[in-house]
């Protein structure tokens, strides 16, 4: 078992690194395209696909890593103003669908995946590329991401992170 966990740890930190390296390859990828055309030349048509292959695949690469590091954005507010029992009551739900829609978006992004290579659809840019490859990192990511999200609630951890020092009303209390 723990083979399995430094195998999925790794695969989560190859993902975070890579989207990482893709948004630093789109930034030059972007100067030099600007370069480019403000010298007068013709840039690539590639480039602009790069970018939107880059676009999509980046938050699918990242997503979960940013789970596990409580690195989403989430909104506290209300959260802010519960008492201790509602509050964890109130994150337990929000865990629960968590889980359930990154589940269900995995489940689906696994079937638009299958059915692309199937079909042998094809995304045709400069580069013509299977739609399936393209596609195929949103339900690796989605299920991912339920994972993570189940980690934190089989633990009783909070997956939220911590509250703004814990400000309002119940904070002073």
């Amino acid at each position: 078992m723990k083979t399995l966990a430094r195998i999925y740890d790794a695969v989560l930190h190859g993902m975070a690194v890579l989207a990482g390296v893709l948004m630093a390859a789109m930034m030059v990828t972007i100067c030099i395209d600007v370069a480019l055309r403000n010298l007068g030349y013709q840039s690539s048509a590639h480039f602009f696909t790069f970018s939107e292959y880059a676009l999509l695949l980046i938050p699918c690469l990242g997503a979960p890593w940013l789970v596990r590091e409580k690195g989403h954005v989430y909104v506290e507010i209300v959260l802010m103003y519960l008492d201790a029992d509602r509050r964890r009551a109130a994150m337990r739900l929000i865990g629960v669908l968590c889980v359930a829609v990154c589940l269900v978006l995995a489940w689906y992004g696994g079937e638009v995946t299958v059915m692309s290579f199937v079909r042998n659809d094809m995304d045709v840019r400069s580069l013509d590329m299977p739609r399936w490859m393209l596609v195929g990192f949103i339900p690796l990511s989605f299920g991912m991401m339920a994972i993570e999200f189940m980690r934190f609630m089989v633990r009783g951890e909070n997956f939220l992170g911590a509250l703004s020092s814990s400000v309002g009303p119940k904070a002073a209390e």
